[in-house]
């Protein structure tokens, strides 16, 4: 199991209520935070990957949009964001975020058949890829049919032999194969 920081309101955008927010989830668990989210996607590129690099994060997972699905940076690959003005590259993992449950049911305002149909076709172009398909669900999506079509997304994912895991994990996995 893996537990991440999900960063307050204003967190993207300032880095000591970011590093303070991780110390005190850490000193919770008694173990580090690698792993990062921003609540309601709030982001400020690169500022928010320089931020969380500062802060000591391994990957963020929150690049992605909120009211449509799909790949915000046209691509299903994490990637090492590069700053344009630094001429660098930031010490961050981005695991693209591509499906939120908010997003098919209040933003798009999909019924359960199209939400599936836009759903599949997102895990396939993924496979096809070899890529990463980050799904956000929350807590409050965890009873009645929400909780079935996470099931079913799960259920499909695992039909095509997909490595279910953690964001932790695939961060670990990419340093290895850099």
């Amino acid at each position: 199991w893996e537990v991440g920081l999900h960063g307050g309101h204003r967190a993207y955008c300032d880095p000591e209520a970011l590093a303070a927010e991780k110390k005190r989830l850490e000193a919770v668990l008694g173990r580090p935070v690698t792993g990062y989210r921003n609540h309601f996607l709030r982001f400020r590129v690169p500022e928010t990957w320089e931020h969380l690099s500062r802060a000591g994060f391994r990957y963020d997972a929150t690049f992605g949009y909120a009211d449509c699905v799909g790949f915000r940076n046209g691509m299903c690959h994490p990637f090492k964001p590069y700053d344009l003005r630094a001429g660098r590259e930031i010490d961050i993992l981005e695991i693209p975020l591509t499906i939120m449950d908010g997003t098919l049911n209040q933003y798009m305002r999909l019924d359960a058949g199209k939400a599936w149909e836009v759903t599949r076709r997102l895990i396939d172009a993924t496979e096809r890829c070899h890529g990463v398909i980050t799904i956000l669900w929350h807590n409050t999506h965890m009873e009645g049919e929400r909780l079935k079509f996470y099931e079913k997304i799960l259920r499909y994912c695992r039909e095509k032999g997909a490595w279910m895991t953690s964001g932790e994990e695939i961060s670990n996995y990419v340093d290895h194969i850099r």
